[in-house]
């Protein structure tokens, strides 16, 4: 690595272009060949194009009777801006999270120039070629883009502190709060959760009152009218959406198990500590040695005193993990990828503690086989057979249909929602039981009552109809297609 680095000492200008490109083709190979996944890249996929179809980038919407506002709009607008830049395809749909991943990356370099100034670039190398940080940034969800906004908040706080008493230091102040405001509207309250290490932090160092500092007028205005000013205007609109939002969308998040997202005591050891442990490979090792520095010195004031006078930012950096992984373990909420944000601090943590180690050749020589391997996975990961490919569905409709659908009903099933990136067509939900558990589903008769033209109607294998032709209100349904997934049908006239 120190090979690589001294190679661009002549010409530095260059040598930074060359390294940027490098970072951005490592962000972007393979984005776009491999067909979107249900249901996240699917769903995420489908409510963007409906904004960029509709012109209606305020209310997030599956179709044009169903509204979706579990979460706020942030991802949706980057992905339409994906669409309408690159294609309505998996190279535009997946373009903000290569763009985000890529600038976080960027971020990371400026937190280590302030946090670890004698190898900056390790901090960066270590996010880049963990496999979780990769791996997130190839599937489309909220948690690469709110690391990004995270990051940016950060960045913006770390900058103030080391340069408070410069004159234009609050406009550090104002960065993050614009930083946060972006994460708030990409994934609501789990946006902030930096901001309660930030506080810790100040608090510790400089006492209570220092903590008012924080609060600069200008930085609070950004965060209003970024963060919560698409909430205050879709709530205008509907007042129910108030109740929502603060209810269901962060109290029942965290407190029940209504939304049975491994709610068990036990699920974030099965979960959170192997997704660090794995995701931060190849760097394992020294995170281990890490957390074994840290537990034992975890009750230790004398160590804490020991980092206040001579070395704050190892405390800042463990205040940033803990405090919100703490967080993570106690919410009845628990999905792997909520604690992707926590590998920044962890890769700059893990960069400080490798000081004494001398990079050499040969660690040049892993690093870039690391590479090419997390690369040859990601290109063989576009040919593994995934049964919720709605590529591989949009393959099969094409050929077993004269023209295209208008509308594709999935019946009694989940559906898949990036049909419409395929397709063009609309996608819904019906159901043939009187009464749907979810109220966004349509009952079958209702939808075909509708007399929509050049509609098909997608029912599981196992369950009705089992006959290769059904009536339903003076109507029948024709099987055009059938798998072990699903069966396909068209409507015609009894």
């Amino acid at each position: 690595m120190k090979i690589l680095l001294s190679a661009f000492t002549k010409n530095r200008k260059a040598g930074i272009v060359l390294i940027v490109l490098g970072i951005g083709l490592y962000c972007s190979l393979f984005q776009g060949s491999r067909g979107l996944w249900e249901s996240d890249e699917g769903r995420y996929s489908n409510i963007a194009l409906h904004m960029l179809n509709t012109k209606n980038f305020l209310l997030p919407m599956f179709n044009d009777d169903v509204m979706h506002f579990s979460k706020p709009p942030m991802t949706y607008w980057a992905i339409a801006g994906g669409m309408a830049l690159l294609g309505r395809n998996e190279w535009g749909t997946r373009m903000p999270n290569a763009a985000a991943f890529f600038a976080t990356i960027l971020l990371i370099f400026g937190l280590a120039k302030v946090t670890d100034p004698d190898r900056p670039w390790l901090s960066p190398l270590v996010y880049a070629t963990s496999i979780l940080p990769f791996v997130a940034a190839n599937y489309i969800t909220t948690d690469t883009i709110l690391t990004l906004w995270e990051t940016l908040a950060v960045f913006g706080f770390v900058k103030w502190w080391n340069e408070k008493t410069h004159k234009h230091g609050v406009l550090y102040l104002d960065l993050m709060w614009f930083g946060f405001g972006l994460a708030f509207l990409t994934k609501g309250p789990p946006g902030l959760l930096p901001l309660l290490p930030i506080m810790v932090f100040l608090a510790v160092k400089d006492g209570k009152s220092s903590v008012r500092a924080l609060f600069p007028a200008c930085g609070i205005l950004l965060f209003f009218s970024i963060g919560l000013g698409w909430y205050l205007i879709v709530a205008a609109r509907s007042k129910e959406l108030i109740h929502y939002f603060l209810v269901d969308e962060f109290i029942k998040r965290i407190t029940t198990v209504e939304y049975h997202r491994n709610p068990e005591w036990y699920k974030p050891f099965v979960i959170y500590i192997p997704a660090i442990l794995i995701g931060i490979t190849p760097w394992n090792i020294p995170l281990i040695r890490v957390a074994r520095k840290f537990r034992a010195r975890l009750f230790s004031f004398s160590w804490y005193r020991e980092k206040l006078a001579a070395d704050h930012w190892n405390l800042f950096l463990a205040l940033w993990i803990v405090l919100p992984f703490t967080i993570f373990f106690l919410s009845r909420s628990r999905l792997l990828l909520y604690i992707l944000p926590l590998f920044v601090p962890i890769s700059l943590i893990i960069s400080r503690s490798m000081k004494s180690i001398p990079i050499t050749r040969k660690h040049g020589y892993c690093i870039a086989i690391w590479i090419l391997l997390l690369l040859s996975i990601k290109h063989l990961a576009c040919s593994y057979h995934y049964g919720r490919n709605s590529r591989d569905l949009a393959d099969v409709i094409r050929a077993n249909v004269k023209t295209i659908p208008s509308e594709v009903v999935f019946v009694n099933t989940d559906p898949y929602w990036g049909l419409s990136v395929y397709l063009g067509c609309e996608v819904e939900r019906a159901s043939t039981f009187k009464n749907p558990e979810d109220p966004t589903i349509e009952l079958m008769t209702k939808e075909l009552r509708e007399n929509e033209d050049n509609t098909l109607y997608i029912f599981p294998t196992f369950g009705e109809p089992g006959k290769r032709k059904i009536s339903m209100e003076r109507k029948s349904l024709v099987m055009l297609y059938s798998n072990d997934r699903y069966k396909i049908f068209k409507e015609t006239l009894n």
